[in-house]
């Protein structure tokens, strides 16, 4: 049995307009195929499903059990027309986004800002932090972001990864602190003091300790934090030299702490992004990277540059 939308649809006009002619009006279509989509459902069935009479149609018993089938099936059709045109104009839709969350707190809320301003209609869902890694699957994501030198999962053949931004490493340490003074620090001047530094999963904590490894140098001793909050709140209070770009320390004012460049060790931390290749990218997706490329990173800045 061969039976379309299209003719149960034209059984379904026929019979709320009483003619073939007044239907072939509401569909735009002319009389014989208007009639030709009516024989082909009519075999299709395998019975008659309406009769002339006195020039209009008229439904037979099997015609009119059709009916109410017909009308939710149009019901159907048309919310998924609608839902179709708003995701096209990005009135309705989703954006499904896993980061790591330094990257999540302080250089995704500005992007994430512009493009929910413009597009009310689309639900954003972030999962943040390595801890959620285990549990997502990539290809049921939007795009991914990441920390360089970082483990990450494996990504599907559809992903591409591409470098986003980039950011200078700086100490940060109280204003009391007996470095407080230097313009700058190198890594020999900080080795005697305690450092305050990320999980060994975080892109700026493994950036440092390759380039403390490059030099043969060993900090005095460290506190283990799991977040770039935590690493602020425990310089604060005195425990030691913490780690951070440069751009994160410019958004903690609150902190009202120092930060030192350390030149002579180029510790640039980088970021990218994972995204399927263009033929796979969703409507919002394409949108939010257009929003990304053609926006100024509040990540570049005098210290920070993309490579």
């Amino acid at each position: 049995m061969t039976i379309d939308a299209e003719q149960l649809l034209t059984l379904l006009t026929v019979a709320e307009t009483g003619s073939v002619s007044e239907a072939a009006l509401r569909l735009g279509r002319g009389q014989p195929a208007i009639s030709e989509r009516l024989h082909k459902l009519t075999r299709a069935i395998g019975e008659p499903l309406y009769v002339r009479e006195g020039g209009g149609i008229q439904l037979t018993p099997v015609g009119q059990a059709l009916i109410p089938d017909i009308r939710q099936l149009r019901a159907k059709l048309q919310n998924i027309e609608n839902l179709l045109m708003r995701q096209k104009s990005l009135q309705a839709g989703e954006l499904r986004i896993a980061s790591t969350s330094l990257i999540a707190n302080y250089l995704l809320p500005q992007y994430l800002q512009s493009f929910q301003n413009q597009n009310p209609g689309i639900n954003l869902y972030i999962k943040s932090g390595v801890t959620y890694w285990g549990d997502i699957n990539l290809s049921e994501l939007d795009v991914f972001f990441f920390e360089g030198e970082m483990d990450i999962p494996q990504l599907p053949d559809s992903y591409e990864i591409q470098q986003w931004l980039t950011g200078e490493i700086v100490a940060v340490m109280p204003k009391t602190h007996p470095l407080a003074s230097l313009p700058a620090l190198s890594l020999e001047d900080i080795q005697p003091f305690p450092v305050v530094w990320r999980e060994p999963s975080s892109g700026v904590r493994r950036r440092l300790e390759k380039a403390f490894r490059q030099k043969n140098i060993v900090p005095a001793h460290f506190i283990e934090v799991a977040d770039v909050e935590s690493v602020g709140a425990m310089v604060k209070a005195g425990l030691g030299i913490g780690f951070m770009t440069h751009t994160v320390f410019e958004q903690r004012p609150d902190w009202d702490l120092l930060y030192k460049p350390i030149p002579s060790a180029q510790l640039i931390w980088k970021s990218f992004m994972a995204i399927p290749n263009p033929a796979r990218r969703s409507r919002a997706l394409s949108v939010f990277l257009d929003l990304m490329g053609s926006s100024t990173p509040l990540a570049r800045d005098s210290s920070e540059s993309a490579l």
